[in-house]
């Protein structure tokens, strides 16, 4: 599939009086169809820019912005008009019409599509609904919804037009912990089944496990955020023992089809997964090879050897697909970080276990389907 968003050296400058002031400041970033990232930032860093940037609702200045495979470097407002019809968006403050129904704020929304008659809006709109929750609330008024119902009806407006793309600013921010991610996580999944890619910004920690990736604008630069990362990979680290930890992380990024960890190796390091995919493969005699499992962003490996303290167990490579980036702990850092957290030793150790004896299974499976 082609890429949603592709970003290179984007700068982006408000005029101040005589002065012009640079927000953004070389800019890259890429999403994949059905990938979910979380952009996050402290206020005035340049977020909004960005998103408002790529929603089309500014025109680009320097350097190459592509949405949809379209350059939106050069386009003029009738062509960023087109891209926005074929973009979700999914706002802070809800922006319901109070005098329309339910079914009405969603089927405007196709309305302003072309080629769809009424019969098709309003069908497409009832089956959008029903998916979030809300079938039985089409004749229902937004002042008569609690906030997570009006963010569901939000969500399917943004959703009825089957977006390649969904941009949403703030979407639990007046919303409680349990809503916001209940919401979240509905989003995500009906976009992700969709084959949509999600851009989500926000503060909210809570929702960072609804991602697939974490990057955090900082004085208008774009760089992955290690504490989110690792509160997603990790969950039971405190957030002191994530501060710790980070200052000591390393960031690596391995090739299409390279090898990572090879097996019989010395258990050195401890890797969480950011970005692609890679697989886990033990070596048997006669120079065979056995697929074990497939790991995606956010999942971790190499804890078995270190927890043994022994070699490496199987070989880890990069998928033929893409590269794939890593956070690398050294194994000092790893054992004092299993030492002061006994809940992070307890999740890596039952995890080493299930590892190994699902190996165990498919190895003698394996052998007997040989034999």
């Amino acid at each position: 599939m082609s890429q949603i968003i592709g970003i290179k050296n984007l700068n982006h400058y408000y005029q101040e009086g005589k002065n012009q002031k640079q927000i953004l400041f070389g800019i890259d970033l890429q999403i994949e169809p059905k990938e979910v990232v979380i952009l996050t930032g402290a206020s005035g860093s340049g977020k909004t820019t960005l998103l408002s940037l790529i929603g089309c609702m500014r025109s680009v200045q320097e350097g190459s912005l592509k949405v949809l495979t379209h350059e939106l470097k050069g386009a003029n407002e009738i062509q960023r008009m087109q891209i926005r019809r074929r973009i979700g968006y999914v706002f802070q403050h809800f922006n319901l019409l109070d005098f329309m129904t339910v079914e009405q704020n969603v089927m405007v929304s196709l309305e302003l599509q072309e080629n769809f008659s009424h019969l098709q809006a309003r069908n497409q709109s009832r089956e959008i609904l029903t998916a979030v929750g809300l079938g039985q609330h089409l004749d229902a008024y937004p002042r008569d919804l609690s906030g997570g119902q009006k963010q569901r009806v939000a969500i399917a407006r943004a959703l009825v037009h089957r977006p390649r793309l969904l941009l949403a600013d703030e979407p639990t921010s007046a919303l409680d912990r349990q809503t916001g991610r209940e919401v979240t996580e509905l989003m995500t999944r009906l976009a992700k089944e969709q084959g949509s890619a999600v851009l989500i910004v926000t503060h909210d920690s809570r929702i960072f496990s609804a991602s697939d990736r974490i990057v955090r604008m900082e004085d208008g630069k774009l760089d992955i955020d290690y504490q989110g990362q690792l509160s997603i990979a990790l969950p039971t680290l405190t957030d002191k023992q994530l501060f710790e930890l980070i200052p000591q992380l390393k960031m690596l990024t391995f090739p299409p089809g390279e090898i990572v960890i090879r097996q019989g190796e010395l258990a050195d390091k401890f890797y969480i997964l950011i970005e692609g995919e890679v697989e886990v493969i033990q070596e048997l005699p006669n120079s065979k090879s056995k697929l074990l499992k497939t790991l995606g962003p956010n999942t971790y490996f190499g804890e078995i050897g270190l927890l043994q303290e022994t070699k490496r167990t199987a070989t880890v490579r990069a998928t033929t697909d893409a590269a794939v980036k890593v956070l690398v702990i050294e194994r000092y850092d790893f054992y004092q970080m299993v030492v002061t957290s006994k809940m992070t030793h307890a999740l890596l150790n039952y995890q080493a276990i299930k590892s190994l004896l699902i190996r165990k299974f498919k190895t003698s499976y394996y052998k007997s389907m040989t034999n």
